[in-house]
């Protein structure tokens, strides 16, 4: 009875795979005290409505500290306020948001095994909208264009043909099964999870004769917005995640439409700072224990904490990535905003150039935009973006009739020393 806990003494919260390997208590063996650990485990269960393994035993967590003040920690962190202050320009925030969608897009494919060339030629390809080449490209446009779709949706109930569309966004021209997307699997797919080098089969997923009936109790879940028993937003969101990889109704692309879904429930809870995380890049740093917090989930009949845990320590570090690079964005920002102040050859109009190219460096001035903003004459506005070309702070483009001027590769450095491109500074990830 001294070890009825559902932890240890240091509040991990381990599998018996992981428990039996640990020297017991003296004078208890490792089975009393796994049995001791797993029937605390069991008086403090939270089922959840609707959700079963394939054997139709319940899936449930265990209510812990730990997931309570996990959930308290992201609910006080203000990102949006902390995003305000450091940005400070609706415009910026939108293009940040739309890195994140791209930074997202990128991890959650390498995780499932897309090959690329480059972060930044994928980054490239999304943002100019080129046609992708390869299947790995096929996977992260899809993916892109799948998280906007989703995120589009508001607080609109999620229906089968929702998952459906959203699936055969994902997959055209992106999935191993040409025929597979927008469509649930059959019966005679033999679909698993298997070890790639080994052939160790790590998961039989539901069989295809019960997805209909499986999802219309995950869509009742996810559109219930008075769940009984009480579950927080954000563990609600990770149960999805869960729940759609381990029913996998599709033949492929499964992982990526139960991340896509995580950040519908976020963003539908009023979650809005999940726009600007990303979840996938501490995922694919951490693979084994995301594929582990999965297996033990299984294995322990239904016991969903341990994804639980993964998740939200996942969050925590998305949190992390996200508060250090607002941290450096306002750093460089102001080493820009003094450099150019310094800059005693820039004439204010210019300084001011220079500042919303390297903001906006997707967004080209024009002479006739420059003339209008600062309400000067044609010539005036002319002469201040040639002098920023011999200068090599600008670079012309050609469009039509009309010239475009954009800033150089190497502006930011020129300015202010620091490595990396204008699209750093305005908020894009390295």
């Amino acid at each position: 009875m001294r070890h009825f806990t559902p932890v240890l003494p240091d509040g991990r919260y381990l599998h018996w795979n992981d428990l039996r390997r640990r020297p017991p208590p003296q004078g208890v063996t490792p089975e009393r005290w796994w049995f001791a650990q797993a029937s605390a485990r069991r008086t403090n269960r939270v089922f959840i409505p609707g959700f079963a393994l394939v054997d139709h035993s319940p899936v449930w967590f265990c209510r812990l500290d730990e997931i309570d003040r996990a959930t308290h920690e992201l609910d006080r962190s203000d990102a949006a306020r902390e995003m305000i202050q450091n940005i400070g320009d609706e415009q910026i925030r939108r293009q940040y948001r739309i890195d994140q969608l791209i930074e997202e897009a990128i991890s959650s494919s390498l995780i499932e095994g897309a090959q690329l060339t480059t972060r930044a030629q994928a980054k490239a390809m999304i943002r100019a909208g080129t046609a992708p080449r390869s299947h790995g490209d096929h996977m992260v446009v899809n993916n892109y264009h799948a998280m906007q779709h989703i995120l589009q949706r508001g607080n609109r109930p999620l229906t089968r043909e929702d998952l459906l569309e959203i699936h055969s966004i994902l997959g055209d021209g992106a999935l191993d099964t040409p025929d597979g997307a927008g469509r649930l699997r059959q019966e005679s797919e033999n679909v698993r999870v298997e070890d790639a080098e080994t052939g160790e089969v790590w998961f039989v997923p539901p069989p295809a004769n019960e997805l209909e009936y499986r999802l219309s109790r995950l869509l009742e879940f996810a559109n219930n917005d008075d769940p009984k028993p009480f579950l927080h937003p954000l563990v609600r969101a990770i149960v999805l995640h869960f729940w759609l990889a381990y029913l996998h109704p599709f033949v492929d692309g499964n992982g990526r439409m139960a991340r896509a879904l995580f950040y519908w429930q976020m963003v539908r809870s009023g979650y809005d700072f999940a726009q600007y995380l990303s979840i996938s890049g501490p995922i694919d740093r951490t693979r084994r224990s995301y594929y582990l917090a999965f297996a033990h989930t299984e294995t322990d009949e239904g016991d969903l904490t341990y994804f639980l845990l993964n998740q939200l320590s996942v969050l925590r570090q998305a949190r992390s990535d996200l508060a250090k690079h607002l941290a450096d964005h306002g750093h460089r920002m102001n080493l820009l905003s003094s450099a150019l102040a310094n800059a005693e050859a820039l004439n204010q109009r210019q300084q001011q150039v220079l500042m919303y190219v390297v903001r906006n460096p997707h967004q080209p001035v024009t002479v006739a935009g420059h003339q209008k903003s600062h309400e000067i004459s044609y010539l005036t506005a002319r002469k201040d973006l040639q002098e920023l070309v011999t200068q090599n702070y600008l670079r012309r483009v050609r469009a039509g009739r009309t010239d475009r001027y954009l800033a150089t590769d190497d502006l930011v450095q020129r300015l202010t020393g620091v490595p990396g491109g204008a699209a750093v500074i305005a908020g894009g990830r390295a």
